[in-house]
């Protein structure tokens, strides 16, 4: 029996609905196959309905780097390239790539060297191994499904361009994510790793959202690498910081592009200048676990009445412990017109909820809410430049929690 099978000629309809039914990494093997399946691979996902399904297509740059792709229609489950080096060996080898072509191809001419000659890369086992973990943020368990792939050494770790490239032009999605874990590379590294990923490239298939991880206490020279990463990259959507530091200080201007999200992580070098400094619409704190946690809040307070209006729009800080009366209680320079609290329980999937919320007016009519959940977290509504209300806001906020 002929092991060749005519997928192409095959109806139009059968076709599409046969190659709907193929997971990411079969479409992927598939595509790389010849140009002609490569073009069919492609125009299936170019309807609108499967384009909406691709959602994060994120580069990973640790000790292990990544390439994570997440899809709707396939709810709690990443696909997950490993990259892996090899020493380049000269000469002829069957891999399964080898055998599809065989397969697929009618005639000679139909056969076309995509894999590991246009793209860099060898994938020997389409195979995935999968794996299961609890996501921690979500709470939720996640299948993770993973192929190794491999580039030549020599290339090092940044010789798969193409092959990301390939997958954008599959899937219809540009990167969307790169998490760069610093203290992996050296300098020069994570400067390449920004330009090419997180740059202003004219192909535009650069990533909207950076996150900077750094696993250990910073030395300075650390710092002076952070610094040099945040003024060269160009992350417009969001832009997370998560490093160990004390010592660290944001500039004025330090962001070359502003993100619409500035997220902190570890704040242990966040301060009340930092806070004046930040210019995203929106700023997330996490772990403020400052002494004199009344005295900040006093003084945003303090300040914005008396007529200091920060760039940022909305703000959300996690305390050990605040009390928010207490701060407003110290003020004592309010009259009655000038503010309005509310209490307020409500029920909430993990458990009851418990807000106050201050409402302030200053003189120039301008309004601004102050909020504390929990005695825990303090949601700050700053500027009036947006229908986004602080409830709203809220909820944004614990997704990320």
């Amino acid at each position: 029996m002929s092991s060749e099978f005519p997928l192409f000629r095959l109806p139009l309809i059968v076709l599409n609905h046969g190659l709907k039914l193929m997971t990411p990494f079969e479409i992927i093997s598939l595509s790389l196959c010849s140009k002609r399946c490569n073009t069919v691979c492609q125009s299936l996902r170019n309807q609108l309905k499967c384009k909406e399904k691709a959602v994060k297509f994120q580069l990973k740059f640790s000790k292990k780097r990544e390439i994570q792709l997440e899809f709707n229609y396939y709810p709690n489950t990443r696909w997950i390239f490993e990259l892996e080096q090899f020493m380049a060996i000269k000469g002829n080898r069957e891999t399964i790539i080898d055998k599809l072509y065989l397969i697929f191809q009618r005639k000679n001419s139909d056969r076309h060297e995509l894999s590991e000659t246009t793209y860099v890369v060898h994938i020997p086992n389409w195979i995935p191994i999968e794996r299961s973990q609890e996501d921690i943020r979500d709470h939720i368990a996640v299948e993770e499904k993973l192929l190794k792939f491999y580039v030549p050494m020599e290339d090092g770790c940044f010789g798969f361009r193409t092959f990301i490239n390939h997958l954008s032009y599959i899937f219809n999605i540009t990167l969307t994510d790169l998490e760069l874990h610093f203290q992996d590379f050296t300098r020069d590294e994570n400067e390449k790793i920004i330009d090419s990923y997180c740059g202003n490239r004219r192909d535009t298939n650069c990533v909207k959202s950076l996150k900077l991880i750094g696993e250990s206490e910073n030395t300075p020279e650390d710092d002076e690498v952070v610094d040099h990463i945040l003024s060269r990259q160009k992350a417009k959507s969001d832009l997370t910081i998560d490093i160990l530091s004390s010592k660290f200080h944001f500039k004025e201007n330090q962001l070359r592009y502003i993100p619409n999200q500035l997220v902190i992580r570890n704040s242990k070098w966040v301060t009340s200048v930092d806070i004046e400094y930040f210019n995203s619409f929106s700023v997330l704190i996490f772990q403020y676990h400052h002494l004199i946690w009344w005295w900040l809040v006093q003084c945003l307070i303090e300040r914005w009445y008396f007529e200091w209006t920060p760039k940022w729009t909305v703000m959300m800080i996690e305390f050990r412990f605040v009390d928010i009366d207490t701060c407003v209680n110290r003020i004592r320079r309010f009259s009655d017109g000038d503010l309005l609290r509310s209490e307020e329980t409500i029920e909430e999937p993990d458990g009851l909820s418990h807000r106050i919320k201050y409402s302030f007016r200053r003189n120039d009519g301008a309004i601004a809410e102050f909020l504390v959940e929990n005695n825990k977290y303090l949601y700050i509504k700053a500027r009036e430049n947006t229908d986004i209300s602080l409830s709203t806001f809220i909820s944004m906020t614990k997704s990320m929690m």
